[in-house]
C-alpha cells in the first residue's frame, strides 16, 4: 500500500508528460484525494469535465490497475495516517500525563523540605543576619552542586556592597580560610556535614577567629563542631527522586531569607550602593560608546 505522500508523488511526477485531458485529471485528483476517497468515478469525472475513461487511463499510467484499486488504496493510506495521528495524540496525552504526575511528587516533595525549613528556624538567624551585616568579608564554602546557591547569594551580596566570596576549589577553600581573621564569616554549605573540604575549611576558619555558619541537614557530623551559627535545613528522604534539587531548595530559602533580612538592616547602604553602580555602570557604557565612536 502506497502512503498519501507516495500517491501525490507519483500523480505529480507524471503531471509533466500528460495528455491535457488526464493533466487536468491529475492536478484535480492531486489537490482532492480526501474527496477522491469518498466518491465514485462518475462524481469524479462529473467534478473535472472530463470522461470516466480519462480518469482510468490515469491511473494505470502511475501504476494501478484501474480506479477501484486507485481509490482503495488512497482510502487505506488516508485510514493509516489517520491512526498514526491519533496515536501520536494518544502518546502525547500519554507523555503530558506522565510528566504532570512527576512535576505534582516534586512540588509536594518541595513543599515539605520547606514546611521543614520553616518548622527549623530559630534565634540563630538573628545572629546570622548580624554577623553578616558586621563582616569585613564573607567566604562561602560549598562542594560540587551545592555552591550553586552560595555563587547566587555571593552574586547578591555584592551589588548591595558586602565583600563575599565563593570558594568551589578545595585546595583553595582551605587558603582562603587559612587568610580569614576576627570580624570575617565562613558561611559553608553541606547537607550532610561531611564534605571534608568543608568541613576543614571551616575549621581553619574557626582557628583564624572567624565567626562560621554552617547550613546543613545533618543533626549530627564534622561540620557542626566548628560552627558558631547552625541553620538547619531538614531531612530529605534518601530514597527520593528529587533528593538532591530539594535539599537545593532549602538551602537557597535559607540564604534567601538571610539576603532579605540583611537588605532590610542595611537599607540606607543599598540604596546610596545601587545608585552608585547604576552610575558606574553608566559611565562604563558612555566610554564604550565614545571608543566605539573613535574606531569609526
Amino acid at each position: 500500500m502506497d502512503t498519501l505522500e507516495i500517491i501525490i508523488a507519483k500523480i505529480q511526477f507524471a503531471i509533466p508528460s500528460l495528455p491535457k485531458g488526464e493533466k487536468s485529471a491529475a492536478v484535480y485528483i492531486a489537490e482532492h484525494l480526501d474527496i477522491v476517497a469518498e466518491q465514485n468515478l462518475s462524481m469524479i469525472s462529473s467534478a473535472i469535465g472530463v470522461s470516466e475513461a480519462t480518469i482510468i487511463r490515469l491511473c494505470k499510467r502511475i501504476g494501478y490497475d484501474g480506479f477501484l484499486e486507485f481509490r482503495r488504496n488512497v482510502r487505506d493510506s488516508k485510514i493509516a495516517a489517520e491512526a498514526v495521528i491519533k496515536g501520536s495524540r494518544n502518546n502525547r496525552e500519554t507523555i503530558a500525563a506522565d510528566i504532570r504526575k512527576v512535576m505534582s511528587d516534586v512540588i509536594s516533595e518541595n513543599s515539605e523540605i520547606m514546611k521543614n525549613v520553616l518548622a527549623l528556624v530559630t534565634d540563630e538567624y538573628g545572629r546570622a543576619v548580624d554577623s553578616i551585616c558586621n563582616a569585613r568579608v564573607i567566604n562561602m564554602f560549598g562542594n560540587g552542586d551545592a555552591i550553586i546557591p552560595c555563587e547566587l547569594l555571593a552574586i547578591k551580596l555584592m551589588k548591595i556592597g558586602v565583600p563575599c566570596w565563593v570558594v568551589n576549589d578545595q585546595d583553595l577553600q582551605l587558603l582562603s580560610a587559612s587568610a580569614m581573621s576576627e570580624g570575617d564569616v565562613a558561611l559553608a554549605v553541606s547537607h550532610t556535614g561531611r564534605s571534608k573540604s568543608v568541613v576543614e575549611a571551616l575549621k581553619k576558619a574557626k582557628q583564624r577567629g572567624a565567626i562560621t555558619i554552617g547550613i546543613t541537614g545533618a543533626v549530627k557530623s564534622p561540620l557542626l563542631k566548628y560552627c558558631d551559627i547552625v541553620l538547619h535545613t531538614g531531612s530529605v528522604s534518601a530514597a527520593s527522586g528529587g533528593d538532591i534539587i530539594a535539599r537545593r531548595i532549602a538551602e537557597q530559602i535559607i540564604l534567601e531569607t538571610l539576603y532579605i533580612k540583611i537588605m532590610s538592616r542595611m537599607e540606607e547602604k543599598v540604596k546610596d550602593r545601587k545608585m552608585e553602580g547604576a552610575v558606574n555602570i553608566n559611565q562604563i557604557y558612555k566610554i564604550a560608546e565614545e571608543d566605539e565612536q573613535k574606531d569609526m
